[in-house]
């Protein structure tokens, strides 16, 4: 291929545009039969699938290869995704950015989509209170960690709150303003397992408990926790990420049950387990 011109190979890279070009304008046409078959848009359905696209973005991974960046890749598949399911039905978004949080807009921007309607919040209350209002579908909040004093999660364990869906970024984060941090999306949205993922439980207890007694308490119920934090809340809860998807009828939740410190326990949402750079990383021969 080194001894064609110039010209002829930006021949051949117009070609291959319009190629792409040409596919996806046939994409667009069989997502609107799709969405008309399901008849979303009559019914007002969130039209997001978050299990579809992550195993959508985990096939990508496994057959890349070549110089071109997975990471570059995602995000545009990211922004392809969500242009197709604006044409199934609008949505918006709500998401907290405040002063220290003004990335958690850039996380936003790239999982949703640069043309889905984005409107940033000061406090984590309203931006979830948004979605109980009818303003926006989905709402964007900061990863819960010891470090930040937002316990947001616990306003999911009440009867039709919306859930936990999906943990941003996905893929890797591209550039963003402020510290970089992680996200977790909310929504009315089921669960549905994509063979790699991760609930969220929140234990209810009238006493507080360190970490080691109740990572004791989850293993002895053959429950794994990826980490653990705790809020005081007429009493304590206490929000426990698990390695696995978690069935609301899941026996092990009757055995935490039993256990004289616990007074409840909520499922409060599900995501799929984040693509790491091992997922996409080939060593070309």
């Amino acid at each position: 291929m080194s001894d064609r011109s110039l010209d002829d190979l930006r021949r051949e890279i117009d070609d291959i545009d319009n190629a792409m070009h040409d596919l996806l304008m046939r994409r667009a046409d069989v997502v609107a039969h799709v969405a008309g078959a399901k008849g979303i848009a009559k019914r007002g359905d969130l039209p997001i699938r978050p299990a579809r696209e992550a195993a959508m973005l985990r096939r990508l991974a496994a057959r890349h290869r070549g110089p071109f960046p997975f990471e570059a890749l995602a995000r545009m598949w990211q922004e392809m995704i969500a242009a197709f399911t604006q044409l199934q039905n609008q949505y918006n978004i709500a998401v907290f950015a405040d002063d220290e949080h003004a990335s958690m807009w850039d996380l936003a921007r790239d999982q949703f989509g640069a043309q889905t309607p984005i409107t940033a919040y000061p406090n984590t209350r309203e931006t979830l209170n948004q979605i109980s209002q009818g303003n926006a579908a989905v709402a964007v909040l900061p990863l819960p960690t010891e470090k930040n004093a937002y316990p947001w999660w616990t306003a999911l364990c009440v009867q039709d709150a919306p859930k936990v869906i999906m943990r941003l970024p996905f893929s890797g984060v591209g550039n963003v303003r402020g510290e970089k941090m992680e996200a977790l999306a909310v929504a009315h949205l089921d669960g549905e397992p994509t063979g790699r993922d991760r609930t969220l439980l929140v234990i209810e207890t009238a006493d507080t408990l360190s970490r080691a007694a109740l990572t004791e308490m989850l293993n002895k119920a053959k429950l794994s926790p990826s980490f653990i934090v705790s809020a005081e809340a007429s009493g304590w809860m206490h929000l426990v990420e698990l390695k696995e998807f978690l069935e609301p009828n899941d026996t092990r939740l009757d055995h935490l049950g039993m256990r004289d410190a616990v007074q409840r326990t909520h499922i409060i949402g599900y995501y799929a387990d984040i693509i790491q750079k091992a997922d996409f990383v080939k060593i070309n021969i």
